[in-house]
């Protein structure tokens, strides 16, 4: 009776444990890589500040908004050069009243990112990064 008493034990020991160690794989991160591959490989990256979120795709588009229900959008594309990623874009404001031509020059210093296991914003990333420049800048010939 005590050898069947120590194998349900050892039987629910290890149940226990393979159930556990399941739980972590599934719930490891991906790798951090550079922001520009996570571009190709998932066709855009969304980084966030806690205040504002910035998506760059693969088309060389840009996006920027607020996690809020108001505050300034970014409308615009981006280049990459090395770990600086600079956008022309358009300023406007959600749910507020926006200058016409108004167009600003950012550029950012993204460091590797991490794709985030379950995201509320589609390709949320974790990343390092620094908004290193924002002027204002004359509008663009391109954009005429």
């Amino acid at each position: 009776m005590k050898s069947r008493l120590t194998t349900i034990t050892m039987k629910i020991a290890l149940l226990f444990f393979l159930l556990l160690s399941a739980k972590f794989v599934t719930a490891a991160e991906e790798p951090s890589i550079p922001a520009l591959k996570a571009i190709e490989k998932f066709g855009s990256i969304t980084i966030a500040d806690g205040s504002s979120f910035f998506t760059f795709s693969k088309d060389g588009s840009f996006h920027s908004g607020p996690l809020s229900q108001s505050g300034r959008t970014f409308e615009g594309h981006w280049k990459a050069d090395g770990l600086k990623f600079t956008v022309i874009a358009t300023l406007g404001w959600l749910n507020g009243l926006s200058k016409f031509d108004d167009y600003r020059r950012i550029v950012f210093v993204i460091y590797d990112v991490r794709k985030k296991p379950s995201a509320p914003h589609p390709n949320l990333v974790d990343a390092y990064f620094l908004i290193d420049e924002l002027v204002e800048i004359p509008k663009p010939a391109a954009a005429n």
